[in-house]
């Protein structure tokens, strides 16, 4: 970790990573932040036009995960990417609403979209992850493949994890957010006062996240529990930090079995076939199936359909899974006796 990371050991205790504890408001409520720009457009099934906002920019500093999600330093694009109707819910990334719809697909389109919305009072109440899930399930009626499908579940999986982890500088891939992590620990174990420690065991959580490192992320959410309350509501952040953990791993699930269906059908660009391959073992790693990811992405390594840039990252995360905890190692307090 370079050393700007930290600048004193009194900054570390005070913020350690970025003091992530409170829930950013932007999480909740998805209004255009200052730097969007209007664009109009025009629902393909009932022609209603209406504008959205979209970012005018966007920039890397937040670095990568090894799944491919990327971040930027303030409103993650993401967020804003699926565009969704507020009149048929038909959802789909902005670039692709000027593509016409043949005819014959519009009534299985059409009945698809009013049964979803029976449960939707206001699309404008929609998460962007569930923008995504109605942007899948319409690719899949439009006759997307299952690789593109499966891109969209796995991207409504990082707008949830935005709102886990946050904006974490520099952080490149899985072997990076290891060391990290590990240069780090040492600050936090000499952390006693409640507060401090409170806040310090959530970011390194969060830091555990964007790594894929779930057993790690188990046990800093144990130690929370054994911390004495410092009035920052831990238990109730805590409860919704796996909350959303549990959202993300949802979306994880679905990508990853619309990946595997899509490898089973054989088709596709043999690199392509390659990255997704690789997705799904790093899906399943962060899945917290660890002997599978190892098994599927040794197999990626050497998979002559595999690119340079694959095989890489097949490798950075096989070096991650060497070291990272197979299992839990912070068991839970014992409940006292009233």
């Amino acid at each position: 970790m370079r050393t700007e990371w930290f600048s004193c050991r009194s900054e570390a205790a005070a913020l350690l990573l970025l003091l992530l504890l409170a829930v950013p408001a932007s999480a909740q409520e998805h209004r255009a932040p200052p730097g969007m720009e209007g664009v109009r457009v025009t629902d393909p099934l009932d022609g209603h036009q209406f504008q959205v906002f979209v970012p005018a920019s966007t920039n890397g500093l937040g670095g990568f995960d090894a799944d491919g999600c990327s971040y930027a330093k303030g409103q993650q694009p993401r967020a804003w990417s699926i565009v969704t109707s507020p009149t048929t819910l038909f959802s789909a990334p902005i670039e692709r609403w000027k593509e016409p719809i043949p005819e014959d697909r519009k009534p299985a389109l059409m009945e698809l979209l009013l049964g979803v919305g029976r449960d939707v009072e206001d699309a404008r109440s929609l998460s962007p992850a569930d923008k995504y899930e109605l942007a899948a399930a319409v690719a899949r009626e439009l006759g997307a493949s299952e690789f593109e499908v499966g891109q969209l579940y796995l991207q409504g999986a990082w707008t949830v994890r935005d709102t886990i982890v946050g904006f974490l500088p520099g952080v490149q891939g899985a072997s990076d957010a290891w060391g990290k992590m590990i240069e780090t620990l040492p600050m936090v174990k000499e952390l006693t006062e409640p507060r401090g420690r409170t806040i310090a065991l959530f970011d390194m959580a969060r830091l555990a996240h964007r790594g894929g490192f779930v057993n790690e992320r188990s046990d800093y959410m144990t130690l929370v529990e054994q911390v004495p309350d410092a009035g920052l509501g831990a238990a109730d952040k805590r409860a919704e930090f796996l909350r959303r953990v549990e959202a993300e791993d949802r979306l994880l699930r679905k990508a990853r079995e619309v990946f595997r269906a899509g490898l089973e059908a054989d088709g596709g660009h043999p690199e392509d076939r390659g990255w997704i391959r690789f997705l799904d073992g790093e899906l399943t790693r962060r899945l917290g199936d660890l002997d599978g990811a190892r098994t599927i992405l040794e197999g990626v390594e050497l998979d002559p359909g595999s690119n340079e840039h694959t095989k890489a990252m097949a490798k950075d995360v096989l070096a991650v899974l060497k070291v990272q905890a197979t299992a839990v190692t912070v068991q839970p307090a014992a409940p006292q006796t009233p």
